[in-house]
This record gives C-alpha cells, sequence and structure tokens, in this order.
C-alpha cells in the first residue's frame, strides 16, 4: 500500500497522477487530506491524518512531498511503514522545527 502525502496548502488530489498509475500497477492507494483549513492545525494533526491513513496495515511505503518531510517522519514513527520516500521534500535537521 502507498500513502501519498502532500505539503503544507497542498491537497490529496495533487496526487491524481502518481496514485492512478500505482492503481493501474495493482497497488492499493490513499493520498491523504490534510487538514489544513483548520487553522488552529499544525504537525501533530498532520501527522495524525497519515497514522490514521496507514491504520493497521503492513509494508506501507510512505510518500512525502514538500513540507510533508516535516510529517511523514513523525507519522512513520508510530506506525508500521516499511519504507518513506521524500520527494523534492523538507528534510528537517534533529530538532528543526518548520518556520
Amino acid at each position: 500500500m502507498f500513502v501519498l502525502v502532500p505539503g503544507a496548502g497542498g491537497s490529496a488530489w495533487y496526487w491524481h497522477r502518481v496514485a492512478s498509475e500505482l492503481r493501474s500497477r495493482g497497488h492499493e492507494v490513499t493520498a491523504v487530506e490534510l487538514p489544513g483549513a483548520d487553522e488552529s492545525s499544525g504537525l501533530p494533526e498532520y501527522a495524525d491524518a497519515v497514522v490514521a491513513a496507514v491504520g493497521d496495515r503492513r509494508g506501507v511505503v510512505v510518500v512525502a512531498q514538500s513540507m510533508g518531510g516535516f510529517t511523514a517522519p513523525m507519522a512513520c514513527a508510530r506506525t508500521s511503514v516499511e519504507l518513506l520516500v521524500l520527494v523534492n521534500a523538507m528534510i528537517p535537521l534533529p530538532g528543526e522545527t518548520p518556520g
């Protein structure tokens, strides 16, 4: 299974072409809709959305773009993810916060 994570201000729709290609190759795909419209949401809530998308599945590949580079590792630490792929993502230094 692939879980696709957009950057801040992005939407699940951004992944529609990648999702379609992966599905055509027989993969299960979920593109995460982050709670970006909620101004009180931050990285913990974004990570919660990714964790919910992963659920209790095994063998999950999380693919994150842009600010998803901050969100995805937080979610991966809380789930059983096989692989994290960062695509043009922000890669935080240890202890770095966005902003």
